[in-house]
């Protein structure tokens, strides 16, 4: 039989922010003092924990956690009072709900199953918009794995996906340097938004970082992301164009894998600046210093560029573009091939 969970969330304006999910984490941290630990206890990881935290942090207007040095972490006595409420509600919730939801798993059980339309595989950089309208099934039929740009066109060539996503700083290079894509004839390649990158500081920007040249100062803390992110290889290239090698920058080996996580990372005080979208700083209430613009495209077989679920998440992401800072819609009327 299957098995249902119950649990409590809050909307705060358009954000929905899991109040079950963040007692259990207040819980498990007023047991353990590391987050770490808490997080391993929950099964996620560091920077999700410091993530979920920080988010609801900002969204209640209220800290329910404090560093305490040489101690970890602890709770704040509005924590302890929403774990507290957190546990009173999973308790009541699983007296009272229990028939209500063993007679719905029952019924879902005896559900006729058919066989479910093959989803469309894309491979793509991560982006927040686009985890965003693929999370709210904005595009249905498109299941999404995220990777860096060059793992996601290496995907898309060798048969692994049907569509890739991926990144490149403007101004452009010349053809001849871009994507094997651009030079393909059998693919689209179809630019869908404008990004704004730079560096992810604490709010204020209190280590007064302004170029990428200040990450080498003595003592700054730097967060990465990947081997083989599109993020990267422009970060590499901007380090070298001011002469610094990667040594000279601490934190430069401390990698992350999206966007999010570098600044989650900042945000949780375990490095001092990051390289990464502004809209990733917004959500976390950081500041940040524009570096350059970038487009996002899509791109996949020709005989998939009008597809329903293709152009469902184009438009999507179009529109979440038109409404977040840092962030810009490109006009679909744009050249396929630029």
């Amino acid at each position: 039989m299957l098995r249902l969970t119950h649990g409590i969330a809050l909307h705060v304006g358009d954000e929905l922010l899991d109040l079950s999910g963040l007692a259990r984490l207040l819980r498990e941290l007023e047991a353990t003092p590391r987050v770490s630990a808490a997080a391993a206890a929950l099964g996620i990881s560091y920077r999700n924990a410091w993530g979920k935290l920080v988010r609801a942090e900002r969204l209640l207007g209220v800290a329910l956690v404090e560093r305490v040095k040489g101690h970890g972490s602890r709770l704040t006595e509005a924590g302890a009072a929403l774990a507290r409420a957190g546990a009173r509600f999973e308790r009541e919730a699983a007296r009272r709900l229990a028939g209500p939801a063993d007679a719905m798993a029952a019924v879902l059980d005896a559900l006729p199953r058919g066989a479910a339309t093959p989803a469309l595989r894309l491979a793509a950089s991560h982006d927040l918009l686009l985890q965003e309208a693929l999370s709210a099934d904005e595009a249905s039929g498109i299941g999404v794995r995220f990777m860096g740009s060059e793992h996601a066109l290496a995907a898309l060539a060798d048969g692994q996906a049907e569509l890739a996503g991926f990144h490149l700083p403007q101004p452009q290079p010349p053809l001849r340097l871009r994507p094997a894509p651009f030079r393909d004839a059998r693919l689209f390649v179809e630019p869908v938004m404008r990004r704004e990158q730079g560096l992810i500081v604490a709010r204020g920007n209190p280590l007064r970082v302004h170029d990428v040249s200040d990450l080498a100062r003595t003592g700054l803390r730097f967060v990465n992301r990947q081997r083989g992110a599109a993020t990267r290889t422009w970060f590499d290239r901007l380090i070298a164009e001011r002469g610094l090698a990667p040594r000279q920058i601490r934190g430069y080996e401390r990698e992350e894998f999206t966007h999010f996580a570098v600044a989650a990372a900042v945000a949780a005080g375990a490095a001092d600046a990051g390289f990464g979208l502004r809209a990733a700083a917004a959500q976390f209430d950081l500041s940040f210093v524009p570096v350059g613009t970038e487009l996002y495209y899509l791109c996949g077989a020709r005989s998939l560029a009008d597809a329903p679920a293709v152009k469902a998440l184009m438009r999507a992401l179009r529109a979440r573009a038109r409404a977040t800072p840092g962030y810009e819609p490109v006009s679909p009327r744009a050249k396929r091939r630029p």
